[in-house]
């Protein structure tokens, strides 16, 4: 279990540089656009860069957002029960995120073997694009199954 423990860990920290590394590539890349619409000729494959970067930075988040119970969560229905049934409540609710991530991951490698079609401005097969989805599943069933066994122990 430390072992799974330290991979989401080290997934978490990987998901987190990746992100500040295309917010920065997606920055860079739309300054670029307007610099070059207004005194020299349009770039024809930042827009297109941007929106990738966009998408994929998107997954990644989610990932990282999960792991650290960022996401949106009724609190509220939860104090309505005792401790024994929240824990209850976590367990479950942990255990269907794991089973979404998982069917997503396998119908999302899917979809990504079945594309053969190169991106409209940069010389990109479409499949490394929609790769984010599988890629983010990955890493949120790695957090799912850590942060499963952590509300079954207690030790969340």
């Amino acid at each position: 279990m430390k072992a799974l423990i330290r991979l989401s860990d080290a997934l978490d920290k990987l998901c987190g540089v990746l992100i500040v590394v295309m917010l920065g590539l997606m920055v860079t890349f739309t300054t670029a656009q307007i610099v070059c619409r207004m005194w020299f000729t349009s770039l024809s494959w930042s827009e297109e860069a941007t929106r990738f970067l966009l998408i994929w930075s998107t997954f990644l988040g989610a990932a990282c957002v999960y792991r650290h119970n960022g996401n949106i969560a009724i609190t509220l229905v939860q104090g309505l029960f005792p401790e024994g049934a929240r824990k209850g409540l976590r367990v479950a609710v942990h255990a269907v995120c794991l089973a979404l991530f998982c069917v997503l991951f396998y119908y999302g490698v899917l979809y990504c073997t079945r594309q053969v079609r190169t991106a409209a401005a940069l010389p990109i097969q479409m499949k490394y694009i929609y790769m984010c989805l599988p890629a983010g599943m990955l890493v949120m069933a790695v957090h799912a199954v850590v942060m499963l066994v952590g509300a079954l122990r207690g030790t969340e």
